[in-house]
């Protein structure tokens, strides 16, 4: 079933859901791997972790991670969907075809989407209807006010990305993470002045993980960063950082590679007025909720800080 595209499709270059182009050295391996050094986790904790097979025009298939932001909305990254003639939306691991599965018959990508910087890198995609045993969806929320005086975050980052070996048939995979966000919160190739100016330009658009071996690899795009049970950020694209090697590929869990995260933050109103213009009047109470961080600090929830 083709599905509708709402915007501009624009030229990358996607690898089982891992942004590549020539302009940053993003991963352009075929070596299909889950997020490294991570955990596995019960679903039932998080059942709006989804994944999605994508199949394009030339009839091959890729694999990236969604979040059910609300019964018949998933959020993913916009390079997921690059010259996707149909999307299925999987509650388990897509690879395995198991489980409920449900069609993408609609998706809107952000107009501002830009596949050199990956600027507004994601996308909302409307499924024919809602998982039969999914009754909770993630909340999304954060704000830079949350990140002052060098704040640090410990958050947790989610994706389908296959593991190479004994990987498990019905478990996705997260990993702990410290996030920064800021004009100096990404590590940046000293050698190498293009992407340095792309990380200067686009710093507002992103999370920064602080790099070391647990990280978002192959098929794990789009997938959520949760902070404090909120979603915060989606995964976008990496690169290495280290003297010496910004040319060349990154490699799945190494500490030289520095991931960036869309900070969801700056699209918090495209995505909610998407969901209640797109939603049933049945579904309108289920609607996406941004969750004012003020309040939820006022409480003393946000622990778990560190102050750099």
């Amino acid at each position: 079933m083709n599905i509708s595209i709402i915007t501009v499709i624009l030229s990358v270059t996607i690898i089982d859901g891992f942004a590549m182009n020539r302009s940053l050295p993003f991963k352009n391996n075929r070596r299909v791997v889950r997020i490294a050094n991570g955990k596995q986790f019960d679903e039932a904790y998080y059942p709006y972790i989804v994944g999605l097979k994508v199949e394009i025009f030339d009839e091959q298939t890729y694999f990236c991670t969604g979040t059910l932001v609300s019964p018949i909305f998933v959020l993913t990254a916009a390079h997921c969907t690059h010259g996707a003639n149909s999307i299925e939306v999987y509650q388990t691991d897509p690879r395995n075809e198991t489980g409920e599965k449900r069609e993408v018959i609609e998706l809107f990508k952000h107009p501002l989407y830009d596949d050199t910087s990956l600027v507004a890198d994601l996308c909302l995609l409307k499924i024919s209807n809602p998982f039969n045993n999914i009754t909770n969806y993630a909340i999304i929320s954060g704000s830079p006010e949350l990140f002052a005086n060098k704040t640090t975050l410990k958050c947790y980052t989610f994706g389908w990305g296959k593991s190479g070996v004994g990987y498990p048939t019905h478990r996705a995979n997260v990993a702990e993470v410290l996030v920064k966000y800021g004009r100096d919160a990404c590590e940046v190739p000293p050698d190498n002045n293009y992407i340095k100016n792309i990380i200067k330009n686009t710093w507002t658009d992103f999370l920064c993980p602080v790099p070391n071996n647990r990280m978002a690899c192959i098929g794990d795009s789009g997938g959520a960063l949760m902070c404090k049970g909120f979603l915060f950020g989606i995964t976008s694209h990496g690169y290495n950082y280290y003297p010496g090697m910004s040319n060349f590929s990154p490699e799945c869990g190494d500490a030289r590679v520095q991931t960036r995260l869309l900070f969801i933050y700056t699209y918090r109103n495209w995505i909610d007025n998407i969901v209640l213009r797109s939603s049933s009047s049945t579904l309108k109470c289920n609607h996406l909720i941004f969750v004012s961080i003020s309040i939820i600090r006022a409480t003393g929830e946000w622990g778990e800080q560190t102050t750099g």
